[in-house]
């Protein structure tokens, strides 16, 4: 194993706008999936507005929100499988993703399809008497988005679980003599001109040009195109990292990349706003310009302006994974009962997004942070107690 002033040379030190991106990424999750609720695109509750404003904005951040995501968690793979056997990291990857996923499964996300099932008015029956009597009887209801149990937003855990089990002989690789020697000459090449944004994106394009089609559907069974972008971005930035250089291109062709992203951007717009009859444009394909473009975008802005620490950032980055777990439920129990009053859009969707951060945030530190059992199925580290070494009384030292 090397040592740590090594791994500092390997990887250019700690990346203070990667965590930004991973604790900014995290937190516009609410914004999302509260603005889910007033655009016509389906959603667990529904509150029956159809904003094309926000519909305009989710329209581009849908394609590369979770790549981002993919990313990030990447970059924390790598520096993970450079401090620990492989057997300790799989350990690892147990206790922090297995876990926290079935925990979410049985517990956190059963409040998503009761509430949706009442609104619906599929079933009428109390909380506390759906939980144990129904959730686990492996139902589908027509007009249900999901069955129950499910996953709902934790299949970004699931397979970033999967990923990382496969992926086990690329950690063996780039950490080996020959696998280094790759990957600086790889750096090499990637970070002259602009390739930093031209290369990935052709595999965006190769993929998509492959399967003919762009759909992803977060079953893990039927989603082939859907575990090749995640896995491929993924692997991104697990080698990115160890390619410290890489960053800097990023940030030397930000220009590029913000040219290139707003163009695709406003093609996107133009499609579905203005109802252009131009069927013959690859409308899909534009979709995977704007994936990587945004992605690349984001990446050498944040390395410019965002490449600092603060004592905010790190609190963030310390709950931003309970604070996943928690929101989407959150955000649908405050949203069925607010979308019930009648307000004007603006102010619901402003109330159910505040009360999320909230209410999630007050969960962690009044409840979550102070029990251990709760802290083991967040993905929190366990407090440890502090052995009791004060003499009892009668005692000699």
């Amino acid at each position: 194993m090397m040592s740590l002033s090594k791994q500092k040379a390997d990887f250019g030190g700690r990346q203070y706008f990667l965590d930004w991106l991973r604790v900014l990424a995290f937190a516009y999750l609410v914004l999302f999936h509260t603005g889910m609720m007033f655009v016509d695109w389906g959603f667990h509750i529904e509150s029956g507005h159809n904003s094309e404003f926000l519909k305009s904005i989710m329209m581009l951040t849908t394609t590369w929100r979770l790549d981002l995501l993919f990313l990030v968690s990447g970059v924390a793979i790598s520096f993970m499988v450079t401090k620990m056997s492989i057997n300790a990291f799989l350990g690892q990857r147990i206790i922090k993703l297995l876990i926290p996923l079935l925990f979410a499964c049985a517990v956190v996300i059963a409040p998503q399809p009761y509430f949706e099932a009442i609104q619906k008015g599929l079933i009428d029956i109390n909380y506390f008497d759906f939980w144990p009597s129904m959730y686990f009887d492996f139902t589908w209801l027509d007009g249900m988005m999901t069955p129950w149990p499910t996953y709902n937003h934790m299949w970004y855990v699931l397979y970033l679980f999967m990923y990382t089990i496969l992926l086990i002989p690329l950690f063996l690789y780039i950490n080996s003599d020959v696998g280094k020697k790759y990957l600086l000459a790889l750096e090499e090449w990637l970070t002259k001109g602009a390739r930093i944004l031209w290369a990935p994106l052709s595999i965006y394009i190769l993929a998509y040009l492959y399967t003919g089609h762009n759909n992803i559907t977060h079953a893990v069974w039927d989603d082939w195109f859907g575990h090749f972008i995640y896995a491929y971005i993924l692997i991104l930035g697990i080698i990115f990292v160890r390619m410290p250089r890489c960053w800097q291109a990023f940030e030397n062709i930000r220009l590029i990349s913000l040219i290139l992203a707003f163009a695709s951007y406003g093609i996107l717009l133009i499609k579905y706003n203005l109802h252009t009859p131009l069927d013959t444009i690859p409308w899909d394909l534009v979709e995977m310009i704007i994936k990587w473009s945004w992605v690349a975008t984001l990446i050498g802005y944040a390395r410019k302006y965002l490449n600092f620490t603060n004592p905010p950032l790190k609190y963030l980055n310390g709950i931003v994974y309970p604070f996943f777990i928690l929101h989407q439920s959150v955000t649908i129990i405050i949203g069925y009962h607010i979308i019930q009053w009648g307000l004007h859009w603006v102010i619901e969707f402003t109330l159910i997004a505040i009360g999320t951060y909230a209410v999630s945030i007050l969960l962690i530190e009044i409840i979550i942070k102070r029990i251990n059992v709760l802290r083991l199925v967040f993905g929190l580290k366990l407090i440890k107690k502090e052995p009791d070494f004060a003499l009892k009384p009668g005692s000699s030292s």
